[in-house]
């Protein structure tokens, strides 16, 4: 399973946290290579502490042992003897090294004049002891009690929580504003991809976000001026087409033969069906109708009841038992319901029956299938009957028909309208390779 967040501000956020962590264990890497373990004002205080007492046994030593025990207390203890309490080099560190070269620097003292060494109890308290040589070869020893710093856990404990919360909140407000246009363009886009009519985004956000968006904007109008051009266009085309067209059957109506009238004004109207399917195609009438939720089965119901009235043997079948009675589904229904009304009208002309059924699939899409039982296409064939004006079987009936399927736009008119919901439509023979058993359509629907 991936930890790591999906959503662009759900990255951001964990990139700035990781950010905060990585800050917070450089400086506590920097603290502990350190090896500071006195605080630094504590620090000053025993080296000023340590220097005034050295400086006051340098007097007469009757004088010497009286200022010393003037200033003995609690946490400090002075006192003079002929040899150092500390062994020469018996502990190092960074606070003892940084008191030494602080003593020796102030007092004037060689190295070897002076030793430190300090002895943790707790995280608060320790003992530092430091001997240093007077002129007279006799040794100042000390008992200092410092304040320690505190452990590591203790300031993580408190400036990782006041310095990531309020950043991460302020960030991931300013994030979540960020991203809102660039949400409503993905669900905008979605729409759009579904053949759905969707208005001029608002133009805001930072200035990439309001570039994205005037795009996508500028897209979509070309986009429709350009359907509406076409379909313009192949109307004023139809329109042209249909006077010479009237005019000829006219004129074929006064010919003699009868033979040859008939095969003249079924051409005709052949060239007129093919006119008003090409333009009925082009015009694309999803994109005029408005999205709506329906049940699913009752849509494919009324197909079903619509191509038994025509005395057609059409079925909706379950794919399995237990399967829910209603599928809501958001679509576009008349566009949705002539997509599966051509390919049923197909599976009728060609296999003699058809039987539908729906069924759910993974990640929650919508399968529906619709069998036949005919004689199946050839597997190098299946995605060239998607093409418009193409028939595999010259022979099949070419009677005019309101699907256009009569001059090869049926099965072009459906999988236009099904890609419409952001769907696809896919054919595939039943039954064995060598031997199909009929041809399957299924339409894949997006939820």
């Amino acid at each position: 399973m991936k930890l790591w967040p999906r959503t662009m501000a759900g990255q951001l956020v964990g990139l700035l946290l990781l950010g905060l962590v990585a800050a917070h264990a450089i400086g506590l890497s920097v603290v502990l290579t350190n090896g500071e373990t006195i605080h630094s004002i504590s620090r000053d205080q025993m080296v000023e502490h340590a220097a005034m007492a050295w400086r006051l046994g340098t007097l007469p030593q009757a004088q010497a042992r009286q200022a010393l025990e003037a200033i003995r207390d609690g946490n400090a203890d002075y006192m003079l003897g002929k040899t150092a309490d500390i062994d020469e080099g018996s502990q190092q560190g960074y606070d003892q090294d940084a008191i030494a070269e602080k003593l020796q620097a102030s007092l004037g003292l060689e190295a070897r004049d002076v030793r430190v060494s300090l002895v943790r109890h707790s995280a608060r308290h320790g003992d530092l002891r430091i001997a240093m040589r007077t002129p007279d070869g006799q040794w100042l020893n000390t008992l200092q009690h410092p304040v320690m710093s505190q452990a590591w856990m203790r300031p993580l404990r408190f400036s990782v929580p006041v310095s990531t919360l309020p950043v991460l909140v302020i960030v991931f407000l300013f994030v979540r504003r960020i991203l809102r246009p660039i949400k409503a363009l993905a669900h905008a886009a979605e729409r759009v991809s579904r053949g759905e009519q969707v208005g001029p985004l608002p133009v805001s956000g930072p200035s990439e976000a309001r570039e994205v968006t005037s795009a996508f904007n500028l897209m979509q109008e070309r986009l429709t001026r350009f359907i509406e051009d076409r379909t313009r266009l192949l109307a004023a085309i139809s329109h042209d087409l249909r006077t010479p067209i009237t005019s000829l059957r006219l004129r074929a109506e006064m010919v003699d033969d009868p033979q040859l009238r008939t095969a003249m004004i079924r051409t005709l109207e052949e060239m007129r069906v093919m006119v008003e399917e090409t333009v009925r195609f082009a015009r694309d009438d999803a994109r005029n109708e408005d999205t709506r939720e329906v049940d699913l089965r009752t849509l494919l119901r009324d197909v079903v009841e619509d191509q038994l009235a025509q005395g057609r043997d059409v079925q909706l079948v379950r794919l399995r038992s237990g399967a829910p009675d209603a599928l809501p589904y958001r679509c576009r229904p008349v566009s949705l319901k002539r997509a599966i009304g051509n390919l049923v009208d197909n599976a009728v002309r060609y296999g003699q029956r058809a039987r539908l059924a729906v069924s759910s699939g993974a990640g929650g899409s919508l399968h529906i299938h619709v069998d036949d039982d005919g004689p199946g296409i050839a597997a190098d064939k299946l995605p060239e009957v998607f093409k418009p004006f193409v028939r595999l079987d010259a022979a099949r009936n070419r009677n005019a028909g309101k699907d256009g399927g009569s001059v090869g736009l049926g099965l072009a008119i459906a999988r236009s309208c099904i890609e419409a919901h952001g769907g696809r439509l896919e054919l595939e023979n039943r039954g064995d390779t060598d031997r199909p058993s009929g041809l399957r359509a299924v339409i894949s629907l997006p939820v």
